[in-house]
């Protein structure tokens, strides 16, 4: 989206060294050529995939998702069950300032989409 793109842009002018890391990356991959892009090249944007997630589990472009439950939910707590009919609304933007899932939440941070930061976290936490 264009918000998520700004954003991006924002992210990188406010943290020079993460803009040169982007860079350095980039120049690794491409080097002097001015060819297009291939998939396989997306595939080595290790770093610009994680500063992407990052910007993405700070500005999130949909704050908020709602849905309409179509069969009964019983509730994890055991004390309660959604009817069917029920809409829910999960708060993304509670959820990736959970300290929980990303500590320090406040700070921008690449590297909480390191693999193993990744693979210590539920799956629906981003």
């Amino acid at each position: 989206t264009a918000a998520a793109s700004s954003f991006f842009i924002c992210i990188l002018g406010v943290y020079p060294e993460i803009q040169e890391k982007v860079y350095q990356e980039l120049r690794d991959i491409f080097q002097d050529s001015d060819r297009p892009i291939t998939f396989n090249d997306t595939l080595q944007m290790k770093y610009l995939e994680r500063v992407l997630l990052e910007t993405l589990r700070m500005y999130p472009p949909v704050p908020i998702i709602t849905r309409v439950i179509n069969e009964e939910v019983k509730l994890a707590s055991g004390d309660y069950t959604l009817p069917v009919g029920t809409t829910v609304g999960i708060g993304q933007f509670l959820v990736h300032r959970n300290p929980k899932y990303f500590p320090n939440p406040d700070k921008f941070d690449p590297d909480n989409f390191l693999p193993e930061r990744c693979q210590q976290r539920h799956y629906y936490s981003y």
